[in-house]
């Protein structure tokens, strides 16, 4: 994988110095692309996840693309920040199902599927537009945080763990809402305990921990989308600079 990096970021280079003269500007796709693999270069996810991913975006997931694509024009998401969403939430099998009962691509609950009037969670369209849905209505409900950086990341976890125990949580942390960081909340999910709020540990690994990984994988693996689909676009660009 790392491999990969270094040789995307040598095409990025050799397009942009065929490209563009000293005077010009760099074409911003390079430069945005050129951004994403550098800061994959430092992603904390483990060699088996990164090629794991490697292997299902190429035997798996260009079946289910026009989906998300989809879904990015319903609810202005990146498409490759919802399938990172999913490949985190099932690994984009839409069969898919947990031990707490939640099934399909994006991990739907049967109450929150019944609100989205979703019937039949296992199908693909089913569950990409409304898990794509059900994290818009989140996020637009979302007052509170430093950052647009934190509001993700809030909205993530509350995609994760259900409004009324993120809600808790928050409510125990004495910062105002408004300068509310993720680091804030990482400190009191870690923290956090009570049957009802379903945070017992299970093997050692605490509801609030999964909740946290569940955000920060996420957004490692919307890195790696943003790597991969900038694919197309440097391909398009090497054909046109001939090289």
């Amino acid at each position: 994988m790392s491999n990969f990096f270094q040789h995307f970021l040598i095409i990025l280079i050799i397009i942009s110095s065929a490209g563009c003269s000293k005077a010009e500007k760099v074409n911003p796709i390079i430069s945005q692309c050129a951004e994403y693999t550098l800061a994959a270069e430092t992603l904390t996810l483990n060699n088996f996840d990164k090629n794991k991913f490697a292997d299902l975006l190429d035997s798996r997931f260009y079946k289910f693309k026009d989906l998300f694509l989809e879904a990015e024009e319903l609810t202005n998401f990146d498409w490759e920040f919802l399938a990172a969403i999913s490949f985190q939430e099932s690994q984009w099998d839409p069969r898919a199902k947990s031990n707490m009962g939640v099934r399909g691509m994006m991990m739907l609950t049967q109450q929150t599927a019944k609100s989205l009037g979703i019937n039949n969670r296992i199908d693909p369209r089913n569950s990409i537009i409304g898990g794509s849905r059900h994290l818009a209505d989140i996020s637009a409900s979302i007052n509170y945080g430093l950052t647009e950086s934190d509001r993700i990341n809030f909205a993530l976890a509350t995609y994760n763990l259900g409004a009324t125990n993120i809600n808790n949580a928050i409510a125990q942390i004495d910062i105002e809402p408004q300068s509310l960081t993720w680091d804030d909340l990482k400190k009191e999910l870690l923290v956090l305990d009570g049957d009802e709020l379903y945070f017992k540990p299970q093997n050692g690994y605490s509801r609030g921990q999964q909740t946290i990984d569940f955000v920060e994988r996420t957004r490692e693996y919307a890195l790696l989308m943003r790597v991969y689909s900038c694919k197309d676009s440097i391909n398009q660009l090497t054909a046109a600079s001939g090289i």
